[in-house]
């Protein structure tokens, strides 16, 4: 089995852009988690260290590929799902 590396999961986030804490927020690694939607703030992440210390994560899902600028771009103008443009 490859060394994975907890960056490159879909599971992780880090501080301070995608989560409170830095860690793996896969619901069977999470020391805390909270069933109610608006006590999600007191959930905790596991510990991506102690988890992924050999570097064979048994949960790691790799995180897809950004999509290119231009193609972003061009769907964000796409006329169809404009009214007022297909309209006119």
């Amino acid at each position: 089995m490859n060394k994975v590396e907890c960056k490159n999961c879909v599971h992780f986030r880090s501080a301070p852009y995608e989560a409170r804490w830095e860690g793996c927020w896969h619901p069977d690694n999470m020391k805390m988690k909270q069933k109610e939607r608006y006590l999600q703030e007191q959930q905790l992440p596991g510990d991506h260290f102690m988890i992924n210390r050999r570097g064979d994560c048994s949960q790691y899902e790799a995180r897809p590929a950004p999509e290119p600028f231009w193609r972003r771009l061009l769907k964000s103008w796409s006329p169809s799902e404009d009214p007022a443009r297909a309209a006119s």
